[in-house]
């Protein structure tokens, strides 16, 4: 029989427990996870890894570069990437987020996370939403 690679998530957020948090809830749904602190390490983590199905990514804070925030690389190799990003500040200008991204503000409960990335996956045609 043949063995199936399990689908690789990057959970990019600074704030360890939170990452950890997420990173469970993708394990939960059978994602192998791989955390980064930055979104340098997060494109880091994409490009070793070979290909990325999901990206849980806190938006850089202002003042931050957005540059390889939502791994723009990873994105061009798998189209059907699903994207949630985490907000701090609801009015964070996210224009060159993905345009299928589904938005999460902080502080949020696990079931609102769970929803963003049932929501997120439904986006690229992965999973029917309920």
């Amino acid at each position: 029989m043949a063995h199936r690679e399990r689908e690789f998530a990057v959970v990019i957020e600074p704030h360890a427990p939170l990452a950890e948090t997420v990173a469970e809830c993708l394990r939960q749904r059978g994602y192998e996870v791989g955390i980064a602190g930055t979104h340098a390490g997060g494109a880091a983590l994409a490009k070793a890894h070979g290909r990325v199905n999901f990206l849980t990514a806190a938006v850089p804070a202002p003042g931050e570069s957005h540059t390889g925030a939502y791994l723009e690389d990873a994105r061009a190799d798998n189209p059907d990437l699903a994207v949630v990003i985490m907000l701090s500040d609801p009015g964070e200008d996210v224009s060159d987020a993905p345009r299928h991204a589904v938005k999460i503000v902080k502080p949020f409960s696990v079931l609102e996370l769970g929803a963003a990335i049932v929501r997120a996956l439904a986006h690229v045609g992965l999973l029917r939403p309920t």
